[in-house]
């Protein structure tokens, strides 16, 4: 078993939460940074099940027959060819917010750790999901920004520019790619393995059963009948216990899509803090954010304020306050989740 969140949630430096307003003091965004290993362990761990689940999926094909067993081989066989490459691809998927909220802590503590996301590998990850074009493109997008936001102008200062500029686009994948988890792993493959359960147990189960039926002289036959329920008990009991296994690995896998969404609604309280409560940017942040954009966004339609246009990228003491409030409720409301899918 993986040590607990809480364990990890220990390292973070709680002045933050406690009241210091120093400007090294920036523990909102490292709290941010800091569980970007928890996400990781729930990325990589979810990612893995879904091979792993199809997998077992297979083997529980009852092997009664020659066709059941030609059966088995087939359902290995699509787990490998389509199952397999999903199971990389999400993790692939995965890493992108995983890389971004790692790299949002090494902004605020000014730790460059050679953030080096390989974009033509998430491009192509990414491609290969099922998920919306628009999602596609916001994954590249934010690795895109951020990768070029470390390499050419890597200091604290640009921690606001980092949360502001690229929350559309986490808005955007983080609800594809939760969606994507929870339809396609938590409501589908797991609800087919579940009924796989069902069947394989149901075969033998059966199979007791027939056998009881033909016991016509029950006193002649008590022991054979004796023996025959302990096997229909004994195959029930089991059915139970492996139907309870997949039902803890939707548990999981509906904690990480919580967990996806619950990083989402911190970052975008954050962007709404660090931008004086407002949605929309205006030209003058839209062209900061261009500085690090590989592909130069449109200023058309955008706020032109001349005051909302001057655009401090210092922390106020005000924002401090705000970021320190919405980062004890995230810590909160996320560590449970996490220490579901450690479990």
């Amino acid at each position: 078993m993986r040590p607990k969140v809480k364990v990890l949630l220990a390292l973070i430096p709680f002045s933050f939460i406690l009241g210091s307003c120093q400007k090294e003091d920036l523990s909102a965004a490292k709290s941010f940074g800091d569980l970007s290993q928890s996400l990781a362990i729930a990325n990589e761990t979810i990612s893995a099940d879904i091979y792993a689940s199809c997998a077992r999926s297979a083997t529980w094909e009852a092997l009664g027959t020659q066709q059941s067993r030609i059966n088995s081989k087939d359902r290995l066989d699509k787990c490998d060819e389509i199952y397999l490459p999903n199971s990389q691809n999400t993790e692939i998927a995965g890493s992108v917010l995983v890389n971004y909220v790692a790299a949002v802590g090494n902004l605020a503590t000014e730790n460059d750790n050679g953030f080096t996301p390989q974009l033509n590998k998430i491009s192509d990850g990414l491609g290969k999901l099922n998920i919306d074009e628009n999602a596609r493109t916001a994954g590249v997008k934010i690795a895109d920004f951020i990768t070029n936001l470390l390499v050419t102008d890597f200091r604290r200062d640009n921690l606001k520019v980092a949360i502001v500029c690229t929350d559309q686009d986490i808005q955007k994948y983080s609800t594809d790619l939760s969606d994507f988890i929870e339809s396609s792993y938590v409501k589908s493959l797991l609800n087919e393995e579940i009924t796989q359960i069902q069947e394989n147990y149901g075969f033998y189960i059966s199979e007791v059963n027939r056998r009881l039926l033909k016991l016509s002289n029950l006193e002649d036959n008590l022991q054979d009948f004796s023996t025959l329920q302990a096997q229909q008990t004994l195959l029930e009991a089991e059915e139970r216990a492996e139907i309870t296994k997949v039902i803890e690995r939707k548990k999981q896998g509906s904690a990480y899509v919580a967990a996806i969404r619950s990083t989402a609604e911190f970052h975008r309280k954050l962007k709404r803090i660090f931008n004086k409560d407002r949605e929309e940017l205006s030209s003058d942040q839209i062209q900061k954010c261009n500085k690090y954009r590989s592909k130069k966004e449109s200023l058309s339609f955008q706020n032109t304020e001349k005051e909302y246009d001057v655009w401090n990228q210092e922390i106020t003491t005000s924002e401090l306050k705000q970021a320190k409030k919405v980062t004890k409720e995230y810590i909160d409301k996320v560590t449970p989740l996490f220490n579901e899918i450690q479990d």
